[in-house]
C-alpha cells in the first residue's frame, strides 16, 4: 500500500472519530466553538482516493438512519466502481482540467465516431469513471450532506466542512478553471471582434458574416469564435522603390487572417515582434504602378502578400516585378 493509500485511511480514521465526539458534544451544547480547517493551500496536493474517503465517512455516519438506505446504496456502488487502485492514486487535477469541463470541447472526430479513438475522454480513467466520480460528488455534496445535517444527533456544520473538504478543493478547482475559460474566450472576441481589431470593408463585413456559417470560419459547438477570417480588399497605400524611387502600388488582397490567441500576444503586450493576427493571401496589381490605380488594368500583375500583425509585405510578378510593403490601415472608413 502506497503512502497516498496509508495518509488517505488515517485521514479517513481521524475524521471518523472526532465527528462521533463532536454529534456526541452537539446534545449538551447549543453553539460549538470554530475547529481548525483544513489548510486550503493543501488543496492541490488532493487525489480521488481522497473524495473516496470523503464519501465513506459521510456514508458510515447516515447509514442507519431513517430514509437513507437508498441513498447509501447508491453511494457504496458508485464507490465499488471507482474504488481502484488506478484510479484513487490520480491528483483531482484530472478531473478539474478534463477537455470537457475547460470549454474546450469540439465536434466529435471522424476518428472517434468510427470507434478508432477508444481513449479515455479524462487521461487516467476507464470507461464510465469520470461519469462515477461526476455522480459520486452531486450526491455527497447534495443529498449526504443533507442527511448528515438532518440525523439525530446531527452533524455539526465544522464536522461536514471538515469531511467535505476534498469536494470542496474539487469544487473551487473547477471553478477558478471555468473563471478562467470564462475570460479567455471573452479574451478572444475582444481580440477579433474588439478595438484594437482590423478593420473591415463592407465586402468583408459581408463575407464574413455569411461565412460563420460556413467552417473553418463558424464558431464551435461551446461558442468559441474561429480564428479566421476573409481578406477582401482594395489597397493603396503599399509602397516601393523602383528607380531609385518611393512609389506608390495599389493592390487588390484575397486571402485568410489567423488570429493568434497565445498569452502575451496582441495589443500592447505583445508589441510588433507577437502581434494579435497574422494573414496571408493573394496580391493582385495593375500594369503600373500609383496610388488608386485599378488592380485590373492592363495585364494584371499577380503575387502574393503576407501580414504579420499591421505589417504587410507583397511580392507581385511580371514585367515590373515588385517589392512592396504598407501597414494594415484603413484610410475610409468602410471603403479601403
Amino acid at each position: 500500500m502506497d503512502r497516498h493509500m496509508i495518509a488517505s485511511r488515517q485521514l479517513h480514521v481521524a475524521v471518523a472519530a472526532f465527528v462521533l465526539a463532536s454529534a456526541s458534544s452537539a446534545r449538551t451544547a447549543a453553539a460549538q466553538p470554530p475547529t481548525a480547517r483544513f489548510d486550503t493551500a493543501q488543496t492541490r496536493a488532493y487525489t480521488i482516493g481522497a473524495l473516496v474517503e470523503a464519501s465513506r465517512s459521510a456514508v458510515s455516519l447516515v447509514r442507519g438512519a431513517p430514509g437513507s438506505a437508498a441513498l447509501v446504496a447508491r453511494v457504496e456502488r458508485l464507490l465499488v466502481r471507482v474504488d481502484r487502485p488506478d484510479v484513487i492514486r490520480l491528483p483531482l487535477d484530472v478531473l478539474v482540467r478534463a477537455p470537457f469541463r475547460q470549454g474546450d470541447a469540439r465536434e466529435a472526430s471522424f476518428a472517434r465516431v468510427a470507434r478508432w479513438q477508444r481513449r479515455a475522454v479524462v487521461p487516467g480513467l476507464g470507461a464510465g469513471d469520470a461519469a462515477d466520480l461526476d455522480s459520486l460528488a452531486r450526491l455527497t455534496v447534495a443529498e449526504l450532506k443533507f442527511a448528515m445535517e438532518g440525523r439525530q444527533p446531527p452533524v455539526s456544520d465544522d464536522s461536514v466542512d471538515i469531511i467535505l473538504t476534498p469536494y470542496t478543493a474539487l469544487q473551487r478547482g473547477e471553478l477558478q478553471v471555468s473563471i478562467a475559460t470564462s475570460l479567455e474566450k471573452l479574451n478572444r472576441f475582444e481580440r477579433k471582434y474588439g478595438p484594437e481589431a482590423p478593420r473591415l470593408n463592407l465586402a468583408e463585413v459581408g463575407l464574413n458574416y455569411v461565412a460563420q456559417w460556413v467552417p473553418p470560419f463558424r464558431p464551435n459547438a461551446d461558442g468559441w469564435p474561429s480564428r479566421f477570417e476573409i481578406v477582401a480588399s482594395y489597397v493603396p497605400s503599399y509602397l516601393t522603390i523602383a528607380d531609385e524611387k518611393a512609389r506608390a502600388v495599389t493592390v487588390a488582397e484575397l486571402g485568410l487572417r489567423s488570429y493568434l490567441w497565445q498569452r502575451g500576444w496582441g495589443g500592447a503586450v505583445g508589441g510588433i515582434l507577437r502581434p494579435g493576427y497574422l494573414s496571408v493571401g493573394v496580391a493582385v496589381a495593375g500594369d503600373r504602378d500609383g496610388a488608386f490605380v485599378s488592380p485590373l488594368r492592363g495585364k494584371a500583375r499577380v503575387g502574393g502578400f503576407i501580414g504579420w500583425g499591421e505589417t504587410k509585405v507583397a511580392v507581385i510578378g511580371g514585367d515590373e516585378r515588385r517589392l512592396l510593403i504598407t501597414r494594415q490601415m484603413q484610410l475610409l472608413p468602410w471603403v479601403f
